[in-house]
């Protein structure tokens, strides 16, 4: 029967999310009995006037006690009034200081500015977030208690602004991608984490040899967490906490979504096993009912289709009621569409997308 190939294929990925719902409830948490550390939180800001004056309102209203954290913004070349709000901050916020990077003969981009402001950097613990990103009052505190003695790593949960379905569709994707992230650090198989909820301790970044000594990568976090877990010295958390859960802005345009999509996509080619293992599945699985739709039984199709539905939207669910956002599970058909068509299409943006675009850059 030819729909045994799809039913197989659908076991597999029934069984990959049970595996990562599993991950989520091992999930446990840690808090420091020691006293707050000094952290450091960094930005790095490109172009970005419109965004930084919330973005660093939300760092100013911590509850963090101000004498024990500094804002560094690096602004990256902008060519708009960046420079000005840093200034307008810093006058008014004495733990707020910025800088205009320079080039450098070892990186470029981000992880550029990144290293120039770690390099500043006074905190035995470092934050970093985006400029187009605002945080809860409680994002300081609540990630600087994670790092017990052994800890090394903190990641974070991101969603996005979402009001429309274009912008609701985009949150839900973040929260499926990094509640597999969350899942699989759980189960000992961690992947990455996204760098605008970002968080380690100098002394790792320290070991080894910060963003000059790793491989340039176009997802400079993805690199930055895979050199901390290969010195074996650091253990990494990954909470689903609405503490520490940070705030983007989404895509505007389908045009720069899809320039996203490819920058991410390009950094996953340095993924893990346990990575490529979760993409193919979910690979197989949409291009199965995709193929089994045109040529084959569509009952059998539409059933595979529903029940591979229900699983996403119970992984989904399980996260965004951690988040205290279920209101967002409103987008989910829309998101469905969404995620089915850019799987499908992520190989062939990835290998013949050619160079990626960003902020203004070419990689």
């Amino acid at each position: 029967m030819p729909e045994l190939d799809l039913v197989f294929i659908a076991i597999l990925y029934f069984a990959q999310v049970g595996i990562l719902l599993l991950g989520l409830r091992r999930a446990k948490d840690s808090t420091s009995s020691v006293s707050a550390p000094f952290v450091s939180v960094v930005v790095a800001a490109r172009n970005e006037e419109n965004n930084l004056p919330e973005c660093l309102n939300s760092l100013a209203h911590q509850t963090y006690p101000t004498d024990k954290f500094e804002i560094i913004v690096a602004d990256d070349a902008s060519t708009d009034r960046t420079a000005a709000i840093c200034v307008q901050y810093e006058e008014t916020h004495g733990n707020m200081k910025s800088f205009v990077t320079v080039e450098s003969p070892d990186l470029r981009g981000k992880p550029n500015a990144l290293a120039q402001a770690i390099d500043r950097a006074q905190g035995e613990v470092v934050l970093i977030t985006d400029a187009d990103c605002t945080v809860p009052p409680t994002w300081i505190e609540a990630t600087a208690n994670r790092f017990t003695p052994e800890v090394g790593l903190v990641g974070g949960i991101t969603l996005q602004h979402s009001e429309n379905a274009f912008q609701g569709m985009q949150s839900l994707d973040w929260a499926y991608i990094l509640g597999v992230a969350a899942a699989s650090a759980a189960l000992g198989k961690p992947l990455g984490s996204i760098g605008n909820n970002l968080s380690f301790r100098k002394q790792a970044y320290d070991e080894v040899g910060g963003y000059r000594k790793i491989q340039f990568s176009v997802t400079e976090d993805y690199s930055l967490v895979q050199a901390i877990l290969g010195t074996k010295h650091w253990k990494f958390l990954y909470p689903i906490d609405e503490k520490v859960l940070v705030e983007s802005q989404p895509c505007p345009t389908l045009r720069s979504l899809i320039q996203q999509k490819h920058r991410w996509g390009k950094g996953g080619l340095d993924m893990k096993f346990w990575g490529f293992v979760i993409m193919t599945v979910g690979f197989s699985m949409h291009a199965a009912l995709l193929w089994h739709f045109v040529w084959y039984s569509f009952a059998t199709t539409g059933a595979v289709l529903l029940l591979k539905m229900i699983a996403d939207y119970i992984f989904l669910y399980h996260i965004l009621a951690r988040l205290n956002r279920t209101h967002e599970i409103r987008f989910f058909y829309w998101f469905e569409i969404y995620y089915t068509l850019y799987v499908l299409a992520l190989p062939f943006l990835v290998f013949f997308g050619g160079k990626v675009h960003w902020k203004g850059r070419r990689y």
